[in-house]
């Protein structure tokens, strides 16, 4: 059974994690970032650590005497892992035990634990499909190729490796409540115009599903169509604190004065191709965001800045606030 700490210690453990919080509270902003830096390295290196430990307990199957009927078991039960997060760890602690230096990789940040599970569920289907396996070697080479990359690259990197056929099938299922469950494969075209149907939509409906923003264009065409509004459970608002009130914020400081932004200004400016301009002075990172996008004029209207298109960039809402009440 799992150990636990006993009143004195979880007061100790509180206390200490009280105090830390205060002194947080003093750290100057490039402080705290440093701060989450530091601490987010010790924590790939104590995931390195913990992978080393399920290594060990996997071969001696320490497990079984507690009597969970695999690791996976074990790892939910007794530790209380998610099985997604058990899964992970289990994947990454057996590529470990044939790749040795997959651990440094880990703890150095250029490969991520869902990773290593890609390659390792990719390698059962492949094991299942065609009755072959790779060598250790091979798997090092997948695993470089990895590195630093995205999931969603990963993914196209492992599916173009192994050839993996694209899933095309519709599925559809009745649930108990009559909600419908529905699966279905969209082409990375199809994929890219619902992603930016969303971030269009990302005003009207924060952070909404990809169900709302499909339910949301639906009801639009019927309305034009036929002119009857259909009604469904409407996506919670958020609240005046939030995001939209912040960007209705913003709106108003910009237009103090002058004329509005002609539209086909406004829709060149918010192009699909760009995202949020705002740029770290520091490090020169542009934000990018896609999301809650407006048109920020470079030099502010209220300073005699106008409406030309060498003045005006887009900004998410967020960095559109940031920018002003900063004052940069």
């Amino acid at each position: 059974m799992t150990q636990k700490l006993n009143s004195s210690e979880v007061a100790q453990a509180s206390q200490s994690l009280q105090s830390a919080c205060e002194n947080l509270s003093k750290l100057k902003n490039e402080e705290l970032h440093c701060e989450l830096k530091n601490r987010v390295a010790e924590e790939r290196k104590l995931t390195h650590q913990i992978l080393q430990i399920i290594i060990e307990i996997d071969l001696r199957k320490l497990y079984l005497p507690m009597a969970c009927s695999s690791l996976f078991d074990y790892l939910v039960r007794e530790i209380g892992y998610t099985p997604a997060s058990a899964q992970r760890r289990i994947d990454a602690a057996r590529m470990m035990q044939q790749v040795p230096e997959l651990g440094n990789k880990i703890e150095n940040g250029t490969l991520k634990l869902t990773q290593v599970s890609q390659v390792q569920q990719v390698l059962r289907l492949a094991k299942k499909a065609n009755k072959t396996q790779l060598l250790p070697s091979e798997k090092s080479d997948l695993l470089a190729r990895l590195e630093n990359k995205t999931g969603p690259e990963s993914e196209l990197i492992l599916a173009k490796e192994f050839n993996l056929s694209p899933q095309t099938q519709f599925k559809q299922k009745i649930q108990k409540d009559e909600s419908v469950r529905i699966e279905l494969t969209l082409s990375k075209e199809q994929m890219e115009i619902l992603d930016r149907a969303k971030e269009l939509l990302s005003h009207a409906l924060p952070g909404a599903t990809f169900a709302e923003v499909i339910t949301s264009l639906a009801q639009r065409y019927v309305k034009q169509r036929t002119g009857v509004n259909t009604s469904v459970k409407k996506h919670k608002s958020p609240s005046p604190s939030t995001e939209s009130n912040s960007a209705a914020e913003v709106k108003g400081t910009q237009n103090i004065s002058g004329k509005p932004i002609p539209s086909s200004v406004r829709k060149r400016i918010l192009s699909p191709n760009l995202g949020c301009q705002f740029k770290d002075s520091r490090t020169g990172k542009i934000c990018g965001s896609k999301h809650f996008l407006q048109v920020d004029h470079i030099k502010p209207r209220f300073a005699g800045g106008g409406n030309e298109s060498f003045n005006l960039r887009p900004m998410c809402s967020s960095h559109n606030k940031f920018r002003y009440t900063a004052g940069c």
